[in-house]
């Protein structure tokens, strides 16, 4: 185990991630803008994406200058905010999480049921989907992490975000988290 220097590990993940994330953000950019310029995409597939690629951009912009920068400087005022960046995170993937099932749903209907597929997908039963499952990921988010005695956050000096460790909190990790992402993954 002295072979290896550990101390600066830290350092290499946030140097990592902060490119990774960037190229993460702009490929998500562009598809937002490529969606806006295409006509053809103006339809509820396209509308679905386009959905999707805003809240991947929001957790790849939060990737970028939130936790990259906190785990390669370990900075104590970005560790004391972390409870607050770890809730947006979260209902950013959970957001996503939705958006990719509505997708699938939406070209599995596309595909099984193509004359089923206008009247469950019109624009107006598209848009409440959309703010549906934004309302619902922010929702549920909002329950178990913050109503909850629950919150995840990034302690400090480390550069893996996690729960607190209360009893609530393992029902959290275990129903909130855990069953609902292999639900809905």
């Amino acid at each position: 185990m002295a072979d290896f220097d550990m101390s600066k590990d830290y350092q290499i993940a946030g140097a990592i991630l902060f490119p990774m994330a960037l190229v993460g953000l702009a490929c998500n950019l562009s598809v937002v803008a490529f969606l806006n310029s295409m006509p053809s995409l103006n339809n509820s597939f396209g509308s679905l994406t386009l959905s999707q690629a805003i809240v991947d951009s929001i957790h790849q912009l939060l990737f970028a200058f939130y936790f990259a920068p906190t785990i390669y400087f370990r900075n104590s005022a970005m560790y004391s905010v972390s409870d607050h960046f770890g809730f947006a995170i979260l209902s950013a993937y959970q957001i996503c999480c939705f958006s990719h099932v509505s997708i699938s749903v939406n070209r599995f209907v596309a595909v099984c049921a193509p004359l089923t597929y206008s009247k469950l997908f019109s624009k107006w039963n598209t848009r409440r989907i959309i703010v549906s499952y934004w309302i619902l990921g922010i929702g549920i988010m909002t329950y178990m992490l913050k109503f909850v005695d629950c919150a995840i956050y990034l302690p400090a000096g480390t550069w893996i975000f996690t729960f607190k460790d209360t009893p609530s909190c393992h029902t959290v990790m275990w129903y909130g988290d855990f069953m609902l992402n292999s639900i809905s993954v």
